[in-house]
This record gives structure tokens, C-alpha cells and sequence, in this order.
């Protein structure tokens, strides 16, 4: 498994990881301890209790060899305790087969064999229930046949270990728990900023940061609140501006339209209305793109279906070729007059470049909403699809200013549509369809509300 897929496995949030950490280090050193400790307790109460477990088989076996067969059962019985259990068998009944015969057994039968001679002519054999039982059983023979059975209770001591285990996921788990309670608290201040960082250039107003939180988060709060307050200023001098330049250009405009009516050259009065309007139309276009960061316009939810029909069906009424091809309704959350702008802008330049004009509206797979505006005209080349997006940009084909403006048509376009969170593909259209020249798509998530926080009379989404 390379890195790269290492880190996609890792959970997304600060929190989570965090925890993930802790409880990885916590469970770790839960375990070391259970086993190192649980090893440990095994090996000294084994050293132990062998010694008794010899001593006592050893004093067993003598006892119930020399007393008569009619008193074993009751002997074993009176020799059975909490460590040992003890239980005497007839020679004329078969004993049973034993069961798991684990390492550590075998290891101990050679030890307590090894120390007492007699408990290797008794052929001991010791055994347990199966895989995991800390209880040891075992049998020995004596001379006449017969067989003394016994069970030691939790001899082996793997049921420590399973307890140390058990405690460490008790405490990892606390720890998860507790950990994420308090980063939680630390990553609240994060995000945050996270906040306020996505509404940087969008048409949101500032919300100051409450610098709080650990020293490096406060100082990127302040770092943040500054940041803003520069943004704020350069805005408010760009606003001053604006208006000055609406007031300074349109005065003296105004004058030469006027003193232009008093011309006795009609061809020559003509010619410089024409240039007025031009510069008339130049200023208006700038002003329009600078001023649009600054819309204050609040987003509702529209079906924009029924802006595409109207704008379509205006252009019908005053003798265009515009149709629409779609569903009947389709909502959204958008600014209507800046989305209105927008639809208007682009089939106004497929009117007046293409002449007929389609406009379509579908559904995505991702939900998402895609609005194309395909025109019949001769498109432009791919390799200024891009070009005629940027400011003040037009094709050397279209230098007329009755068509081509200055070049702010799709830049505006572009910057509304990217407000709205969405984007502006261009494209060539279905020729086959006779609208072969150029295809603006508008691709708009829906950004609906929640149904518990819709307004009355929005409706449902289709």
C-alpha cells in the first residue's frame, strides 16, 4: 500500500485523528502492561504453585495407594480443595482420553516427574478442556490399576492477560471519548476560520473572528480580522472611486451630447453622437463590472425555468428565433436579478452573433443543475475560449462596438456565475440541430435550504 493510500484511510477531521492517535497509544501501552504483567504473575505463582501441585499429588497418590478400595472415594473426597479437586476411579472402569495437551503441560509433567520419581511411575498426564482453558486436569495411576483424578483451577493464567485486555479497550476507549470532547473545543476555533476564509471574495459581509482558542489559533484569528479590515478599506476607497468616476465621465458627456444638438452638420453631429454612445457605453460597462462585487442582492429560491421562458419568449415577441427546450420547473437557490443579468447577457450575444438561439436545461447526475445557451452563428475558435472570458478581451472579428461592446460580457458572466458557486464551460453546439456555433453551459448547484428551514410558499424541489 503506497503513502498516498495510507493517508486516504486516515479519518478527515482533526478530531479523529487525534483520537486515533491516542487510543493507538493508549491501547499499546494497555497491552504491554497486560502482558508483561500478566507474564510475570504466571511465572511467579507457577514457580509457586508447582511445587504444591507436586507435593500435593505426591501426598495423594501415597494416601489413596495404601488405603483399601472401599474408603478411596470418601479419602478423595476429604482431600479435594479450592486449589486441587480430587476424584478416585475402579481400575475395571476405562478412564477418559484427555483433551488438549498444550506446550506448557507437557513442560510441567516433565518437571514435577523430573522432582518426584513417584509421580513418574504413576504415568502423570496432564491436559486441559481445549484452546484458552486456564484450568488444568490430569489423571495418575496407582499400583492396582485404579486412576486419581484431579482438576487445579486457573493453573495457567491466560484468563489475566484476557482481563488486561478487556481493561485496555475500556481504556482506550475513555480516552477516545474524553479526547474528542476536548479537541472538539480546540478545533472549534478552527473552524472558524475555515468560515470566514470561505467567504473571502464572496458577496457576504464581514463578520469579525473571535480570536480565541490556543496562541497560534488566536494569532491567526487577528492575522485574519486584519486581513479583513484591509480588504474592507480597499473596497470602501474602490467605492469612492466609482462614484467619482460616475460623476466626473457623465458630466462632461452630458455636455458634448448636448452642445453636439446644436451642430449644423447633420453627417458630422451624427458621427459624434456615435462616438458619445460608445463612451457612454464603455463607462457603463466598467461600472457594471466593478460595482458587481458589491451586490447586495439576497439569494432565494426561484425556478429558473420561468426566467429562461421569459427572457426567451421577449426576444420571440420582437421578432428573434429563441426557443427553449426543458422541464417546466426546476429551483434554485440563486440571486434572481444578478442570475437574470446573466441568462440575459448571454442570449443577447448569441442573438446578435448567431441570430437563432436554444436554450436547454437538465438535471445532472450530482444534482447539480446545467444550462446551455447555443446559438446558429459561426462560434469562435477553441483556442479563445478561455481569452474571452478575461476583462476587456474581444475577438479581432468583433471590433464593432454594436456587437462586440468592450469585452465585459462574459467576464461578468463569469464572475456571477462563480458567485453562485457554480461555473461557465465553453463549447461548440449541435450543428445537427442547426445551432452549431457557440455554446455557453452554465453548471449551478441548487444550494436549496433544508426542508426545516424553508420559507413558506418555495415549494419542493423537482
Amino acid at each position: 500500500m503506497n503513502i498516498q493510500n495510507r493517508i486516504l484511510l486516515w479519518p478527515l477531521g482533526l478530531v479523529g485523528r487525534v483520537c486515533v492517535v491516542l487510543t493507538v497509544a493508549v491501547t499499546l501501552v494497555f497491552l504491554t502492561n497486560a502482558i508483561f504483567y500478566g507474564q510475570a504473575e504466571t511465572y511467579i505463582v507457577d514457580d509457586v504453585r508447582i511445587a504444591q501441585l507436586g507435593e500435593a499429588l505426591s501426598t495423594d497418590l501415597r494416601v489413596l495407594a495404601a488405603a483399601p478400595v472401599s474408603q478411596r472415594s470418601f479419602l478423595a473426597v476429604m482431600l479435594s480443595g479450592s486449589e486441587l479437586s480430587v476424584a478416585w476411579q475402579p481400575a475395571s472402569i476405562t478412564p477418559a482420553l484427555p483433551g488438549h495437551h498444550p506446550v506448557a503441560l507437557t513442560q510441567l509433567v516433565r518437571r514435577l516427574t523430573a522432582d518426584d520419581p513417584i509421580l513418574e511411575q504413576a504415568h502423570l498426564d496432564l491436559y486441559t478442556l481445549g484452546p484458552g482453558s486456564a484450568d488444568v486436569l490430569g489423571s495418575q495411576r496407582l499400583p492396582d490399576g485404579s486412576y486419581i483424578h484431579f482438576r487445579v483451577p486457573g493453573m495457567l493464567g491466560h484468563h489475566r492477560v484476557t482481563r488486561g485486555l478487556a481493561s485496555a479497550a475500556i481504556a482506550a476507549g475513555a480516552v477516545a471519548i474524553a479526547a474528542a470532547m476536548l479537541i472538539r473545543g480546540l478545533s472549534m476555533p478552527l473552524r472558524a476560520l475555515v468560515s470566514v476564509a470561505d467567504r473571502i471574495g464572496s458577496s457576504e459581509k464581514w463578520v469579525p473572528l473571535a480570536e480565541r482558542g490556543p496562541p497560534e489559533v488566536r494569532g491567526l484569528a487577528h492575522a485574519i480580522n486584519a486581513m479583513q479590515d484591509r480588504i474592507q478599506s480597499l473596497i470602501n476607497d474602490r467605492t469612492q472611486a466609482l462614484a467619482a468616476v460616475s460623476h466626473d465621465l457623465r458630466t462632461p458627456l452630458t455636455r458634448l451630447r448636448l452642445r453636439c444638438g446644436f451642430l449644423n452638420d447633420g453627417e458630422a453631429q451624427a458621427a459624434i453622437e456615435a462616438d458619445l454612445d460608445e463612451m457612454e457605453a464603455m463607462v457603463n460597462g466598467i461600472l457594471a463590472y466593478l460595482a458587481g462585487a458589491d451586490d447586495p442582492e439576497v439569494p432565494r429560491t426561484i425556478n429558473i425555468v420561468a426566467t429562461l421562458e421569459t427572457l426567451v419568449d421577449d426576444h420571440v415577441d420582437r421578432g428573434h428565433e429563441a426557443r427553449y427546450e426543458g422541464p417546466d420547473r426546476a429551483l434554485v437557490h440563486v440571486r434572481p436579478l444578478a442570475m437574470k443579468r446573466v441568462l440575459s447577457n448571454l442570449i443577447e450575444n448569441a442573438i446578435n452573433y448567431g441570430g437563432n438561439v436554444l436554450a436547454t436545461l437538465r438535471t445532472r447526475e450530482d444534482g447539480a443543475l446545467e444550462i446551455a445557451i447555443s446559438d446558429s452563428g459561426p462560434g469562435i475558435p477553441e483556442s479563445e475560449y478561455q481569452r474571452v472570458l478575461t476583462p476587456f478581451y474581444r475577438l479581432e472579428g468583433s471590433r464593432s462596438r454594436a456587437t462586440g461592446g468592450i469585452g465585459l460580457g462574459l467576464a461578468i458572466v463569469q464572475r456571477e456565475i462563480a458567485r453562485e458557486g457554480g461555473s461557465l464551460v465553453l463549447g461548440r453546439g449541435d450543428a445537427s440541430k442547426g445551432y452549431g456555433g457557440l455554446r455557453a453551459t452554465i453548471i449551478l448547484p441548487r444550494g436549496l435550504p433544508s426542508p426545516a428551514r424553508k420559507t413558506e410558499g418555495q415549494g419542493e424541489q423537482v
